[in-house]
């Protein structure tokens, strides 16, 4: 299939050296930092699933919006994931388990490409690392309310349009700030998710994947 091919190949790229902060810079939110000040300030280790899978026009990706009563980063658009735990061997295992509790996805049907660059959340002192997945096909969504408001299915083509790349005023911990993001079917994603997407796109584009 098409899709397998695209994902074949960026699971190559994964192997070679990644853009990082040169992709996260695009759509990182005023005022905030890139990179933590020091690696002995405080963090906590963290990590997402890019859940992808075939489409009719190419690849998918899932999203969630987090319920609005979260304590952190209530409301966002997020990939599905969170902190590490001491029984995780690692953190692919993180963003496996994490995928599993709040959308339902089994461990064992994903295939694990490799991991994007770490991204620092300042406002919560999340590391967050990004792991690339596939399903062979669209996977059936079975939810955690209390995580998990709403899943979001989008494409990895509108993603790497500049038609959805926009700036809007949001609501902040800090106060209205102007961010950059993406806007897609009146869904707007920004902070650390769009980073993260930043980079995916970058790395899909070496090659013209997309």
């Amino acid at each position: 299939m098409y899709s397998d091919s695209l994902f074949q190949q960026l699971k190559s790229q994964l192997r070679n050296r990644l853009p990082g902060n040169s992709s996260h810079i695009k759509m990182l939110p005023p005022g905030r930092l890139l990179q933590m000040p020091g690696l002995t300030d405080n963090y906590r280790e963290s990590a997402v699933l890019i859940l992808l899978f075939p489409s009719v026009d190419g690849i998918e990706l899932c999203l969630i919006r987090r319920p609005s009563t979260m304590k952190n980063h209530a409301g966002q658009i997020a990939f599905p994931g969170g902190r590490r735990e001491l029984f995780d061997a690692d953190l692919i295992q993180t963003a496996l388990r994490e995928a599993r509790e709040e959308i339902g996805i089994d461990p064992e049907t994903v295939e694990v490409a490799g991991v994007l660059s770490t991204v620092y959340v300042q406002i919560s002192s999340f590391l967050i690392t990004p792991v690339v997945g596939w399903l062979s096909e669209r996977p059936e969504i079975h939810t955690d309310p209390s995580e998990v408001a709403e899943v979001i299915f989008i494409s990895l083509e509108d993603i790497s349009s500049e038609v959805y790349r926009c700036n809007k005023e949001m609501e902040t911990m800090t106060g209205i700030l102007e961010v950059p993001g993406y806007e897609i079917n009146k869904n707007f994603i920004w902070g650390a998710t769009a980073m993260i997407l930043a980079e995916l796109v970058d790395i899909c584009n070496r090659e013209n994947q997309l």
